[in-house]
Order: C-alpha cells, then structure tokens, then sequence
C-alpha cells in the first residue's frame, strides 16, 4: 500500500511535461486506491478497505470520495459511532478549509438513526 501512497514522478523537476505526468498519475493513484477501497468494500474484507481508502485521504484530503468509502466500510460492519464520527471530522474539515458542506449524496449515507447518535 506505501507505494500506492508515494513515489511522484521526478520530483525534482518541473518541466511542463513532467508536471503533468505527475499530475495524471497522482489521479490515477487516487482513483485506484478508491476502486480498491470499494471492492474490497464488496468482498467482505473491511480492514483492507480502510487501509486504501485512508491512503486516498493521506494522498489528498479534501477529496470526498475516500471519506465516503471509510464510512462506507464501518457502516458495513456496523460500526454506526465510527461512521458518524469520520463523517463529522470530514464535515468539520470542509468547512474550516474550503467553507463549504459535503455532497448531498454522502450526506444521505448515513441513516436518520445514525444522525441521531452524535
């Protein structure tokens, strides 16, 4: 997983070709680390799944898509207090950093009781 989460292209140089090189594979990394997160999700193996998706987080933060996978994961295994509680620290990044709310979908992630807990 550490070479998932490493590695940029020829970080020392700053050619444009080599910018966006290390731009395209960025997302490529980010992209893979949320598919894996998601089938491993779908293969009953939660533990695994958490590990990509907060790969995804440690490579880029703000991007929703692996914070959805981990409450995705904990939700699964019926861990409601952990799914609410990254979907809060997420919701509190936001707004502190960008000032702005997660997307409607992931909102409807959690279910009414869940909400209730905090």
């Amino acid at each position: 997983m550490e070479l998932l989460e490493r590695g940029d292209l020829l970080p020392d140089w700053d050619d444009d070709w080599v910018v966006l090189e290390r731009e395209w594979l960025r997302q490529l990394r980010l992209h893979a680390l949320d598919a894996l997160a998601e089938r491993l999700t779908q293969q009953g193996l939660p533990a695994l799944a958490l590990e990509a998706a907060l790969a995804s987080i440690r490579v880029e933060p703000l991007r929703e898509e692996p914070h959805r996978a981990v409450v995705s994961t904990h939700l699964a295994e019926g861990n409601l207090r952990e799914a609410l509680r990254h979907y809060e620290a997420f919701c509190y990044q936001l707004r502190t950093e960008l000032n702005t709310e997660p997307s409607l979908r992931f909102k409807r992630m959690l279910p009414p009781q869940v909400m209730t807990l905090g």
